[in-house]
């Protein structure tokens, strides 16, 4: 049994003495660089890292992915890993908290005036009068939450510290904390979106979901509220974002996910004053590699036994 640690920014081969530690029978190796390795997947058996397809068809022993994300669509977006009997596991739960955080900061950015703190502190004005009498507190103000899953819960959490109230849609909408107003089924994302003063999508991306968000439910919303996209692009309509946002249909957007990535320097995106966009960094926090490695030493003691299905392991067909 052969496993490989793809390149990956979060120090993930740190883990490589103690896993060699705990399972003596298994051979462990690293690939640093994104060029060789279609040699290094090759003849491995369980792989954690990305790739695409080239990659994925060169490795002719894999039996099981570990994504270091909690998103993936970019492994679904392989027809012949999807159709094949690979195991693929996710990330899923361990970016919970660093991505609620994210969200609320990205709300706070607008609503306390950071942004238009930050630009004047370049130009040295003191914008006192500007920017005073235009802050908001989310006091008795509405969140609504589109994707109730880990980040979804771990966001409703931390926002009823600041007496918000908090409804939600998911898929398979059960087990309502007691400060959440309500929890529906996506049948109620019209009513949620015409309900909420700040919206965040935290939905993956999968068929069902892509395209979610369009000129159509963002018409839906007030004129006063505020967007959050922190999961993927593309279940936001970006070109009806941007048209809403122009309009001033919307009062503020924040996007930290984008279709496609990087966002091209001449998306018209860049230019719109009232969006905050950071370049899909909503995920990174000091325990991301810690959390991973926890999934991955009990998903490899569980395949090493047999004992599926494993965490967090996908159903690719419905793609989460």
């Amino acid at each position: 049994m052969k496993v490989l640690v793809g390149p990956n920014p979060m120090g993930l081969e740190n883990a490589l003495p103690d896993l060699m530690r705990d399972y003596p029978q298994v051979e462990f190796v690293h690939c640093t660089q994104q060029g060789v390795l279609s040699d290094a997947i090759a003849d491995v058996d369980i792989y954690m890292g990305w790739l695409d397809r080239d990659i994925f068809l060169a490795a002719r022993n894999l039996k099981w992915i570990q994504s270091p994300s909690s998103g993936i669509n970019y492994y679904l977006a392989i027809p012949e890993l999807v159709e094949s009997d690979v195991l693929l596991t996710s990330a899923r739960g361990t970016h919970g908290s660093c991505l609620a955080e994210s969200a609320l900061a990205m709300i706070f950015a607008f609503t306390r005036g950071i942004r238009h703190c930050v630009l004047r502190q370049q130009e040295h004005v003191w914008s006192i009068h500007e920017i005073r009498g235009k802050l908001v507190e989310l006091t008795g103000s509405t969140l609504g939450i589109i994707g109730f899953g880990a980040v979804g819960r771990a966001l409703a959490k931390r926002a009823q510290a600041f007496d918000m109230r908090i409804i939600a849609v998911d898929l398979y909408p059960s087990n309502k904390p007691e400060y959440v107003d309500g929890l529906w089924g996506l049948d109620h994302l019209d009513h949620l979106l015409s309900e909420s003063d700040y919206v965040v999508v935290t939905v993956p991306r999968t068929p069902q979901t892509l395209g979610m968000i369009r000129a159509e439910q963002l018409a839906l919303m007030k004129p006063s509220a505020m967007l959050v996209g922190i999961s993927r692009g593309g279940i936001i309509d970006q070109r009806a974002l941007a048209q809403a946002l122009r309009e001033n249909q919307l009062a503020a957007a924040a996007l930290d996910v984008f279709d496609p990535e990087p966002l091209p320097a001449d998306s018209e995106l860049w230019d719109l004053e009232n969006l905050l966009i950071t370049p899909h960094t909503a995920g990174g926090t000091q325990f991301e590699a810690r959390h991973i490695l926890e999934i991955f030493h009990e998903n490899l003691g569980r395949f090493l036994r047999g004992d599926l299905p494993l965490r967090n392991q996908i159903d690719k067909q419905q793609g989460f």
